[in-house]
């Protein structure tokens, strides 16, 4: 495939929190880093390039903080299913696994006005059942992980939107010592050249809470965007796009 650049992001406020046990409930926007700091860092950011990205968000958001999922639309962007509460999504049971997915999807619609059609598994693992699970609630692709893999059309008629670690903030930033931004700014440059000069797909993962709440973060993030909308080589898609491709046969 020619060279493309998809820039995506996960997790909204305290979703994962409340469902790791660390928060009982929602609390006001505000006094959330990520969505008081991080979104709106995110939002200017994309904003200066052009550039439209996509957002997988937990479906508990939907009830709890609906005016933030109905702003990544309103914003141009693209919504995305991430779970319920950041559950460990390959341990759910096949039932458990249907019902959160159809509560999120319902969720995020009904904040939205937009069904989200595509999902990426908190924790990038899924289950078995979860092809048959999307393919039941209209989804078009699925972005969980998928190392060393192109884009492609799954057994079950969904594309597959894959990502490297090496390519996610948390890879270098959610460790006891964090790598510093230069050199994640360096790596992530030359993945994006490589992309370009091969072809192929140059995905990364970010986060409010990690990236949107930190300059120095940012600043690779917006070097990385800034490159990539430069350079004649690279094409950028949100991560439906490119799915779209894989199911039009353009890849």
């Amino acid at each position: 495939m020619a060279a493309v650049a998809c820039f995506t992001f996960d997790n909204m406020g305290e979703a994962a929190d409340v469902g790791a046990g660390r928060a009982s409930g929602p609390r006001p926007a505000a006094d959330d880093p990520s969505l008081a700091v991080g979104y709106p860092n995110l939002y200017r950011l994309l904003d200066r390039h052009g550039v439209r990205a996509t957002f997988f968000l937990e479906g508990w958001n939907g009830e709890h903080h609906p005016d933030a999922v109905a702003g990544v639309v309103r914003r141009g962007h693209e919504l995305g299913m991430h779970g319920w509460t950041h559950e460990a999504w390959g341990t759910l049971a096949p039932d458990e696994e249907a019902e959160r997915a159809a509560r999120a999807t319902d969720a995020l619609a009904r904040a939205a006005g937009v069904r989200p059609a595509g999902f990426r598994a908190p924790g990038g693992a899924r289950s078995a059942a979860t092809e048959t699970v999307l393919s039941g609630l209209g989804y078009r692709y699925d972005a969980s992980l998928g190392d060393a893999m192109a884009p492609a059309r799954l057994p079950s008629g969904l594309a597959h939107v894959p990502f490297r670690w090496p390519c996610v903030d948390g890879f270098y930033w959610l460790r006891p010592d964090p790598v510093p931004p230069h050199e994640v700014r360096t790596r992530w440059l030359a993945a994006l050249d490589r992309a370009a000069e091969t072809g192929g797909l140059f995905l990364t993962i970010c986060h409010a809470f990690v990236t949107g709440v930190d300059d120095d973060r940012l600043a690779v993030l917006d070097a990385v965007v800034s490159a990539a909308v430069a350079d004649p080589r690279v094409t950028i898609r949100t991560a439906g796009e490119v799915a779209r491709a894989v199911l039009e046969g353009e890849t």
